[in-house]
């Protein structure tokens, strides 16, 4: 039964990938001309179709289509002949390098930043959620409804200008935080230098939304928890309201937390682009952006690859979770 079930869910792990792929490659593709837009309306025709030759361009979409995905796969002709090798993203149209490697010097800042905004999120959300139900309908549980509300509804690019803004604009004397910088940066004497106070913005504005969302999600799933009968027993038999919630609340309710948790994790990496942006936060989100802008297709297929390979491992390591936090899962 789990080996089925397992089989099944990485098919689909793979076809959100071909999707993924299938669906930017077809958007891109509708484009009417990108050595054109390249190369620039005023460049000499003999220059247009040396970049359709280099990049392939000049060839069917379909025959580009299904070159693309065999450089994805993990078998194909090596130095050596026919085996494993490594999957290639192609070459940036733009600064002409691999697609591969530009990503990798990326994501690491990206990935970061994600992991920090949703420690964030989680070290407030959840005990947000939990004394909100220590006193259903008192002040700090209308505080924590009405807090949620804002922060779900709150676009990532107004909260990162808001934040950027207060933090660092009008109270940028008493933070002592930039509005932009990445995780590097250069000294007075040239050499590269860890900045970490230039997380801290980006990682709370990315924070803002899931927070929201696990705060209210804690909150729901805890009073659910709380009106179940074993509750009722522990306290009949003398459980203090902490211990409770400690005991018996805590790891019941987390299980539509974990989940939302999992899938916040993906939206961060993809959702990063506008915060990092707005930052100066060189990342996946950056590398996105400055790609899109310029067109740079083969660049814009690798991140989005890497986010949906991303999402289907959270996705994996997630059930893995969530069956050892609900044995009764394993055995659906």
């Amino acid at each position: 039964m789990m080996g089925g079930n397992t089989v099944r869910k990485g098919l689909r792990g793979l076809a959100v990938l071909w999707g993924s792929f299938t669906l930017v490659f077809l958007v891109f593709t509708a484009i009417p001309d990108p050595a054109r837009q390249l190369a620039g309306q005023q460049a000499d025709e003999e220059i247009i179709a040396d970049l359709r030759a280099r990049f392939g361009l000049d060839r069917p979409w379909s025959e580009r289509y299904l070159n693309a995905l065999g450089d994805l796969s993990p078998l194909g002709p090596t130095a050596e002949g026919w085996g494993l090798r490594w999957p290639s993203l192609g070459e940036s149209f733009v600064r002409q390098e691999p697609v591969m490697a530009l990503i990798a010097e990326a994501l690491p800042g990206t990935i970061l930043l994600a992991l920090t905004a949703l420690a964030f999120a989680l070290a407030i959300g959840i005990p947000m959620g939990l004394l909100a139900t220590r006193n259903p309908g008192g002040t700090f549980d209308r505080v924590v409804v009405g807090g949620s509300v804002l922060g779900m509804s709150a676009p990532s690019f107004f909260a990162a200008v808001l934040v950027g803004y207060l933090f660092s604009v009008q109270w940028g004397a008493w933070t002592g935080l930039p509005l932009t910088g990445s995780l590097w940066d250069l000294d007075e004497e040239g050499r590269k230098v860890l900045r970490w106070r230039h997380l801290i913005l980006p990682a709370l504005t990315l924070g803002i939304r899931p927070l929201a969302v696990l705060a209210q999600l804690t909150r729901s799933a805890a009073n659910e928890v709380l009106a179940s009968p074993h509750v009722r027993t522990a306290r009949a038999f003398g459980a203090t309201e902490g211990e409770v919630l400690r005991l018996h609340v805590l790891r019941n309710a987390m299980n539509p937390v974990l989940t939302s948790a999992s899938g916040w994790l993906a939206q961060l990496l993809a959702g990063a682009v506008f915060v990092e942006f707005v930052f100066g936060w060189k990342g996946l989100g950056f590398l996105l952006f400055d790609a899109l802008e310029q067109q740079d297709l083969p660049v814009v297929m690798g991140g989005v690859l890497v986010v949906s390979f991303v999402f289907v491992c959270v996705n994996a390591l997630t059930d893995v979770a969530y069956r050892w936090m609900d044995p009764r899962a394993a055995q659906a």
